[in-house]
């Protein structure tokens, strides 16, 4: 996204591989400490997540000098969120095809585990970030855009 006025480049797909590069390290130090079996510290991936489209409307606000257009940082937030939950949801398909005995672990301990793949796996990180990522960036919308200096 880039500002005319100030000229200044916020790039969305630039903060979302931070941010999915934020939740691979988060994903390998649970692994690296034994917890990568606790399945619900991914929700740990929505404060990255939270961070990531934070980061990225506080740029465009300051590249816009202080003004954040509501729909213009609501498509900011949401491609943000978009970009990273493809990037992660990726990664975990690759990871799964490569660590059979973690894909083994989630088929046995998890509700419908029996059906899952790879892909499907993928798939249901996929919806969770980008839900997540909507809900946020649509929050952060609300805070954000304040006219004073709480934001």
């Amino acid at each position: 996204m880039v500002d005319e006025k100030a000229g200044k480049e916020v790039s969305v797909f630039k903060v979302a591989a931070y941010t999915t590069l934020g939740m691979i390290v988060f994903f390998f130090l649970m692994k690296l400490v034994g917890l990568v079996t606790v399945v619900e510290l991914r929700f740990f991936n929505f404060i990255i997540l939270f961070f990531g489209i934070r980061y990225v409307l506080v740029e465009s606000r300051k590249a816009n000098n202080g003004k954040l257009e509501y729909l213009k940082g609501m498509m900011t937030g949401f491609m943000t969120g978009i970009y990273t939950a493809v990037f992660f949801s990726f990664f975990i398909c690759l990871y799964l095809f490569f660590d059979l005995s973690f894909m083994e672990y989630l088929k046995v301990s998890q509700p419908f585990g029996t059906y899952l793949t790879p892909g499907s796996a993928a798939l249901v990180s996929f919806i969770e970030d980008i839900s997540g990522g909507a809900i946020i960036a649509f929050a952060l919308m609300h805070l954000l855009n304040k006219d004073d200096d709480r934001g």
